[in-house]
């Protein structure tokens, strides 16, 4: 039997702009594309809760900024349903910079962090603070 698993909104397009909530010297990135998305015809690529997608890193660090890095989303403020009913919703939309692995640059994050996410990247959780 097949485990069950919620299904998060995909609610942050392209040309999103969101903050970086690790050390890496990212502060403000903006989603350039999703990985592992295989569109439709004219439709926007979105991401969604647990996401990894290519960010340009728009401010930061003078060495960081300019850059192309992949991320994860790890709060979205568009509500999610869970498998158990509860729903739930961050008050801003955050990612942390990943390298090919999805095993996160910096040392340490800032804030809260989804289940989902810990659960689908297990270096995430373990530095993560708060698991929510």
């Amino acid at each position: 039997m097949k485990a069950k698993q919620s299904r998060t909104p995909r609610a942050i397009s392209t040309g999103s702009r969101l903050t970086c909530a690790d050390n890496t010297g990212a502060r403000q990135v903006e989603i350039v594309s999703v990985d592992r998305y295989h569109g439709v015809r004219r439709r926007q690529p979105k991401l969604g809760l647990g996401d990894m997608g290519t960010v340009t890193v728009k401010k930061g660090t003078p060495d960081m900024r300019k850059k192309l890095v992949k991320a994860v989303v790890i709060r979205q403020k568009k509500e999610i349903r869970r498998v158990s009913g509860l729903r739930l919703s961050f008050e801003d939309n955050a990612m942390v910079v990943v390298n090919e692995r999805g095993e996160p640059k910096g040392t340490e994050i800032k804030g809260p962090v989804a289940r989902e996410v810990a659960e689908r990247f297990p270096k995430i959780g373990s530095m993560a603070t708060i698991i929510v």
